[in-house]
């Protein structure tokens, strides 16, 4: 038997650039920051930034921040979001000078899809709404 999770509270990234990571997250990507701290001891910013009102993603911004596109890595391999227009969003993103994948189809479910990457080389997604 499983827990009894009811749905994902947020995702925690890592980042290394604190004007990169609010000008990218807030925005280009239009999330909400809500919440800053700064410990003095781990010489980290916490971050907390909501979408329509739910928590969804802590960005931890530190100078220490490791190269995500340095293999091997743990962890995320990517977040996803939720969008009604995939091609628009592309091109709003590339409006906005972020590189962007092609717009793909998911052939499981119909849906259209495109990858991206923050400026710390996190892969984001971006998907379809059914």
């Amino acid at each position: 038997m499983g827990l009894d999770i009811r749905s994902m509270h947020h995702v925690c990234i890592v980042c290394s650039d604190y004007g990169q990571a609010v000008e990218f997250y807030v925005h280009t990507l239009g999330l909400t920051l809500r919440r800053e701290q700064y410990s003095p001891e781990k010489k980290r910013h916490k971050l907390e930034l909501y979408l329509n009102g739910e928590y969804l993603v802590e960005l931890f911004i530190q100078e220490s921040a490791p190269d995500p596109k340095q293999p091997p890595h743990a962890g995320l391999e990517h977040l996803s979001f939720l969008v009604e227009d995939v091609e628009q969003s592309v091109n709003d993103l590339k409006s906005q000078g972020v590189k962007t994948g092609p717009v793909a189809l998911d052939t499981e479910t119909g849906r259209q899809y495109a990858f991206f990457y923050d400026p710390d080389g996190t892969k984001l997604e971006l998907y379809q709404a059914g």
